[in-house]
């Protein structure tokens, strides 16, 4: 399946879309490059656009960096999903794990177009963060087959374990930087 239509699969059928990518054969160079690396470009690529039609010069930098910790927190939370899934009673797999982790910052990273606008990019955006929380808890309820009241709580997790990674992130790219 293409870029684009995974990306609305799993905006608009995120059930049946998780299915799919349940059973699909996938590497993680394949993921990646098929992916990961083009999408988590959105949100920079959207906010380098606001940046300058809201007359001022985008900080290449900043932009850079917020596209590698993209990349690097999708890499550092499917090492996260497997054990913790573990912990639920889901049979550990690593590959499932980074499917999660690649595919549910879809919201995250398609909001990032939002960035464009420059008065309420930022709120659109915030929206499709938002979606990618509902997105872990789906994905990871469907990535790793567990009794249906530990799959949420799994599911919950993911959402968890998520924020609490991007908030570490952000802090330590937040002290390099300052």
């Amino acid at each position: 399946m293409n870029t684009i239509a995974r990306a609305k699969g799993l905006l608009v059928e995120p059930g049946k879309t998780w299915d799919g990518i349940a059973a699909e054969p996938m590497t993680l160079g394949g993921v990646f490059m098929g992916y990961v690396l083009p999408m988590a470009a959105i949100p920079s690529i959207g906010s380098a656009i606001g940046t300058f039609l809201g007359g001022n010069v985008p900080n290449v930098v900043e932009l850079a960096i917020s596209y590698v910790v993209a990349v690097v927190s999708v890499l550092i939370m499917g090492k996260i999903m497997s054990p913790l899934a573990a912990r639920f009673g889901a049979a550990p797999d690593a590959n499932a794990g980074m499917k999660l982790a690649a595919f549910a910052p879809t919201g995250a990273w398609v909001g990032g177009l939002a960035l464009m606008v420059p008065s309420i990019g930022g709120l659109l955006a915030l929206v499709g963060a938002l979606y990618t929380l509902y997105l872990f808890y789906d994905g990871a309820q469907r990535l790793f087959p567990v009794a249906p009241i530990k799959a949420r709580m799994l599911g919950f997790a993911a959402v968890l374990a998520s924020i609490l990674l991007n908030m570490l992130i952000g802090l330590g790219v937040g002290m390099l930087i300052a």
